[in-house]
């Protein structure tokens, strides 16, 4: 689509502006844009990386530590932190103690645990607790607490049976 001011170049902006209360589009190329009184902001190349480094931003003392490599694919910490992505799974071990609090920032938590799709949920959310149950269920066995084993026994039965159904 060629632009709508100048009619030479590939339009790439839309403009949609409310005129005397009608919605008007407008398809305009860079250049028009950049001169066009509608637009009243100006573009920074720079913002997304600079969102990612303030969201990213380890707060560490040690000029050393942010020079420190990657054993596996030899990103810096320093590297890490200005682009907001690890380089490999080796990061993860390298810098886990810098990381964790940023994952806790953005996750809300110390690990990524997904989502739980609406429609089946319900049953996906038993099976969960059926094995967080199970788990519980064989510490209890390790601790020799019978009693509250027997109940949590139970409690796996009863949920089962649920889901068979």
């Amino acid at each position: 689509m060629l632009c709508q001011h100048c009619q030479q170049r590939e339009a790439n902006v839309q403009i949609t502006k409310i005129d005397n209360g009608e919605m008007v589009k407008l398809f305009i190329c860079d250049q028009c844009a950049k001169n066009a009184p509608e637009v009243s902001f100006v573009f920074n190349p720079g913002i997304i990386p600079d969102f990612l480094q303030s969201l990213f931003s380890v707060t560490t003392n040690s000029k050393a530590l942010q020079e420190e490599a990657c054993p596996q694919c030899g990103r810096r910490l320093s590297e890490i932190t200005q682009a907001g992505k690890l380089g490999c799974s080796g990061c993860y071990d390298k810098f886990q103690s810098e990381l964790e609090p940023i994952l806790r920032k953005i996750h809300g938590g110390g690990y990524h645990v997904g989502k739980i799709p609406a429609r089946k949920g319900a049953s996906l959310r038993e099976k969960m607790e059926v094995k967080k149950l199970k788990e519980k269920l064989q510490q209890l066995i390790r601790n020799e607490e019978f009693e509250a084993a027997a109940t949590v026994r139970d409690q796996i039965r009863e949920l089962e049976q649920k889901l068979g159904e």
